[in-house]
């Protein structure tokens, strides 16, 4: 009998590595497509923002406002209603907004007086360089010219330290050239005992009786 061959199968075997398999998906959001182009990213949902209500202004059926220091004009109150109350205006919050009012119309009309000041000053020196450049009145008869305007008004009764000469003063007229020229004339015309002398007085006086009788003979 003829021997037998036996092939051992080897006992010690290599183990072989896991082969796994990975399904890779696509980048749908990166895919290109013909007609499509690249697909928009999805957007994240909106987050809603939680905001704490505020409590409304109660708009009061009369405005009640008042100022420390100041009487606060009717008029201005109907003016400024419409507008407070498209506003939305409390009664509080329309008060807090007096002050800053009052500081507003302060300066505005510290503006205004100080431009109506300036504009004075300009026109009295104006007056004033025309009367100085005046030859009748001016130049050289300056001074003969305010001493006799300044004869003629205390014949007037408005002596120095009256209210119109004040208002003269402040006005700025005191200068104008025909103010100045009236009242030159004026003092042409006064006497030296103050008292205004008619024209032809001195020569009437000096007329006999028989003469204005029979003015021929």
């Amino acid at each position: 009998m003829a021997d037998e061959t036996v092939i051992e199968t080897p006992t010690d075997t290599t183990t072989l590595p896991e082969v796994t398999t990975e399904t890779v998906t696509p980048d749908v959001a990166a895919e290109e497509t013909v007609l499509g182009g690249i697909a928009p990213e999805a957007e994240a949902p909106a987050t809603e923002v939680q905001t704490e209500e505020q409590p409304a202004s109660v708009v009061p059926e009369k405005y009640e406002l008042a100022l420390e220091g100041l009487e606060v004009d009717a008029e201005l109150l109907t003016a400024a209603d419409p507008v407070f109350r498209e506003l939305g205006l409390s009664n509080e919050q329309a008060n807090a907004l007096l002050p800053v009012a009052k500081q507003i119309m302060d300066k505005a009309v510290s503006a205004q007086t100080s431009q109506m000041t300036d504009l004075m000053a300009a026109q009295r020196k104006e007056w004033l360089d025309a009367f100085n450049a005046d030859p009748a009145i001016g130049g050289a008869n300056r001074e003969q010219t305010v001493h006799l305007a300044g004869k003629a008004m205390d014949s007037l009764g408005y002596v120095e330290g009256h209210p119109f000469r004040q208002l003269l003063t402040e006005s700025g007229l005191g200068n104008h050239p025909d103010m100045i020229r009236m009242a030159r004339r004026l003092g042409e015309l006064v006497g030296e005992d103050g008292d205004f002398v008619r024209s032809g007085a001195g020569s009437s006086s000096q007329v006999t009786p028989e003469k204005r009788l029979y003015p021929n003979d």
